[in-house]
């Protein structure tokens, strides 16, 4: 199936719209905004979820006429299809001089809707190919300062390098308290703050100083510490925009903060991995952010992920999922022992214990790959069926829980 993003602030056309995809099943709708959102927020959307097909209602609104022509100058791989009550000749003549190739009148007639896909099923298959930009960028954001959401991105990170076909970059974006540099052994003179004051001028050639090679993955270390260092988000976004040309998987290690940059990468992820622990500040802290990413619109795109994890822990996983009101979609056992040996070899957890068995199943989901059949087929623990049940707590929700 085709995949859409609908934009129309009828109620009345999205519901009839809404029908005739039910009834045709050939496009799944990503997201369907009741609002003319701002481009930026489209191009933001697009980017971390690489709709198809846009449909946009235009209605003689000339906000909706203004993005349609910014869409298609901006996201020319992306078909825009416009939706409107009328056929008035005067919005089709608007729509041609804008770019705009396909039209459907309300109230969607089946065999214009038919053909309309056809033509754009067509029109897809017989794109030149573009240079491909990756929508698999993941957010490590813990509910509170230590809660090993560093150390989980670098085995995360491992893991994904080890099964993905193209590279992966792992960035540090805690500019206060960044450690991947540490937990690799890595001494690199350059980090990413060097990278977010270039942003503007990052090439091929630029971007090969910056970064720090290992076997598997590219990595951007957050550096020395700058007193009150704080970034533009627009260079983190052009450097996200950059990165995302170059790489397979993109996964970006954040501070516990809500600083404009974080905010910029949440923003941008397709998952945002919230890491708490089973102990009450750490819930707590995790409540009060998906409060606020719920104010941001952010919330549908979080995962739960319950890390050193004990069966005897204070909190049970069910206490942890009262409070938060979503699915612990991961549990990561407690293993201080695996994660001490990694640390001193400046290596990633020992893929065959227990531990780094847990932390691939994570990588795996997020890659979106299946698993050799000799891998990844240890005994399940119980708490582990919390994180692998259907529907409600797969690791992509279709709908909010």
């Amino acid at each position: 199936m085709l995949r859409a993003l609908v934009i129309s602030s009828s109620f009345e056309l999205r519901q009839q719209l809404e029908q005739r995809l039910e009834e045709s099943g050939q496009l799944v709708v990503l997201r369907s905004f009741d609002h003319y959102p701002s481009l930026q927020e489209v191009q933001r959307f697009c980017r971390a979820h690489a709709p198809q097909v846009i449909l946009l209602d235009v209605e003689s609104n000339e906000a909706a006429l203004s993005l349609a022509a910014n869409l298609v100058r901006d996201l020319p791989a992306t078909q825009l299809v416009a939706l409107a009550r009328s056929c008035d000749p005067a919005l089709l003549m608007r729509l041609m001089n804008a770019g705009v190739r396909e039209f459907l009148p309300f109230p969607f007639p089946p065999n214009l809707y038919l053909e309309c896909i056809a033509r754009l099923r067509k029109t897809i298959r017989e794109l030149p190919l573009e240079t491909s930009s990756t929508d698999l960028l993941f957010a490590f954001f813990p509910a509170k300062a230590g809660s090993g959401a560093s150390t989980l991105a670098v085995n995360v990170a491992a893991t994904v390098a080890r099964i993905c076909e193209g590279r992966v970059l792992l960035a540090d974006f805690d500019f206060d308290s960044g450690i991947i540099g540490f937990l690799l052994k890595l001494n690199h003179a350059f980090s990413i703050i060097d990278a977010l004051d270039r942003a503007s001028e990052l090439d091929d050639t630029i971007w090969s100083e910056l970064v720090s090679r290992t076997e598997t993955m590219d990595v951007l270390t957050s550096g020395a510490f700058r007193r009150g260092y704080k970034p533009d988000p627009a260079a983190a976004r052009r450097l996200l925009d950059f990165a995302r040309h170059r790489y397979a998987v993109i996964l970006a290690d954040l501070a516990g903060s809500l600083e404009e940059t974080s905010l910029e990468i949440l923003q941008e992820a397709r998952r945002i991995l919230l890491i708490v622990q089973p102990e009450l500040a750490s819930v707590y802290l995790a409540k009060e952010k998906l409060r606020f990413l719920g104010s941001v619109e952010l919330e549908d795109r979080v995962s739960v992920v319950l890390n050193r994890w004990y069966r005897e822990a204070c909190l049970s996983i069910p206490d942890v999922e009262s409070v938060l009101g979503l699915p612990v979609q991961f549990t990561i056992s407690e293993d201080r022992a695996q994660v001490y040996r990694a640390l001193l070899n400046g290596q990633a957890i020992e893929a065959g214990s227990e531990l780094g068995r847990e932390i691939a199943r994570l990588g795996l989901a997020l890659a979106e790959t299946k698993p050799a059949k000799s891998e990844l087929t240890p005994k399940r623990r119980m708490v582990e069926y919390f994180s692998l049940l259907p529907a409600r707590y797969s690791l992509f929700p279709t709908t909010k829980p």
